[in-house]
């Protein structure tokens, strides 16, 4: 028999193995630490001499300066952005759903719009900037129309997809119970192309977003991140420059990982779709 302080030894896993599962579980968050402590040594320690270059503790004192420091030079910057974003994917969105339900659910209006929408498919949104620029002037409007004009195919795509998932037995039945055919549209239609809509709301924000920055930085209007951005580089404030790069990407990633599983989740939920 084994002594007990040796029975209770064996019982416990190895320390060697919980320290592996520890690295596996938080592998990206470790990677991300120890590549910004070797940053932080070559800058700090004199190895990397280029100005270009600022140390991750100045980016992160930019990016704090940045939100609380006097000027509140970044949280401007992003209020504004975000503004743009979401008035020009909202209209986008109405606008592109309309129309795709529209489509999807009469084929003299699709066949009708598919000329524009193959044309439109490998146009980057913001190619546009330029006429847009000669119509409505180097302002606000630009950036708007711009994410609009970049989010609308997705949306527009979804909504057709997902009109023309609707199966004909549930019109029937609807039909059958005396639905009108605005209730057959709210209750039926709508319900079963949020499926299809879902997934294309997430690319169309995902082109909104990037060509929100890229029509700031190309306008140079107003406030925004992307006119921050190039502000700082044209100062050489290279840690403002850096700060703000992060920031558009720490926005973006907030977007896709958190704001749109939520989304979905409960839109999924609020029309019965999922349990």
């Amino acid at each position: 028999m084994q002594p007990a302080h040796a029975r209770g030894t064996a019982c416990e896993p190895p320390r060697r193995g919980r320290l592996a599962g520890f690295v596996r579980r938080h592998s990206n968050p470790l990677i991300l630490i120890a590549l910004l402590a070797i940053w932080q040594m070559l800058v700090g320690f004199g190895l990397v001499h280029n100005p270009a270059v600022p140390s991750p503790t100045a980016i992160a004192h930019s990016l704090w300066k940045g939100f609380l420091g006097p000027h509140h030079i970044l949280a401007i910057a992003t209020a504004a952005t975000l503004g743009r974003l979401i008035l020009g994917f909202a209209i986008a969105l109405l606008a592109a759903s309309a129309l795709g339900l529209l489509a999807g659910r009469n084929d003299d209006i699709a066949a009708a719009l598919n000329p524009l929408v193959a044309l439109w498919i490998p146009l980057p949104g913001i190619v546009t900037i330029p006429v847009l620029s000669l119509w409505l002037g180097v302002g606000q409007a630009v950036i708007v129309c711009t994410v609009i004009f970049s989010a609308w195919i997705p949306l527009y795509l979804g909504a057709l997809q997902g009109a023309r998932s609707v199966a004909a037995r549930q019109l029937w039945v609807a039909r059958s119970y005396g639905a009108t055919r605005w209730s057959t549209v709210c209750h039926i239609i709508v319900p079963s192309a949020l499926v299809q809509m879902l997934p294309a709301l997430r690319v169309g924000m995902g082109y909104a977003w990037r060509a929100v920055i890229a029509a700031e930085i190309i306008t140079q209007h107003g406030e925004g991140l992307g006119v921050t951005i190039f502000a700082a580089r044209q100062f050489f404030d290279v840690a403002t420059m850096y700060a703000g790069v992060i920031l558009i990407a720490l926005l973006g990633l907030t977007i896709e990982k958190i704001l749109f599983p939520q989304l979905e989740r409960r839109t999924l939920k609020r029309w019965g779709l999922v349990v």
